[in-house]
């Protein structure tokens, strides 16, 4: 990222002390959470249900981008949301009925 940003012209320094802390601290949020999240799942379903789940986190994004960003997906976007989110309910379906079959 920062070869990319020197291709680009972007400067790498002369930021404010408010906006670095604002990079380290979106940097350290999400990536805590998402760590948090991460292990916490693996350790209560099967990864194979966590890592398709993950799948929804891109779907995620660009919902909460509408209201703060303003960009709207397009539809070709739109369609790859709902084809990604009806794979994660099949998965989770499938994996609720096998956990019932076996308490039976």
């Amino acid at each position: 990222m920062r070869l990319e940003n020197i291709l680009l012209g972007n400067p790498l320094t002369g930021y404010d002390q408010k906006t670095i802390a604002v990079f380290f601290a979106t940097a350290i949020i999400s990536q805590l959470i998402g760590y948090l999240m991460s292990s916490y799942s693996l350790g209560h379903l099967p990864a194979s249900v966590v890592s398709v789940t993950m799948i929804g986190q891109p779907i995620i994004t660009a919902i909460i981008a509408v209201p703060l960003l303003g960009e709207m997906p397009v539809p070709s976007q739109i369609i790859g949301g709902f084809i990604a989110l009806a794979g994660i309910y099949l998965v989770n379906v499938s994996h609720e009925s096998k956990i019932k079959g076996q308490e039976n």
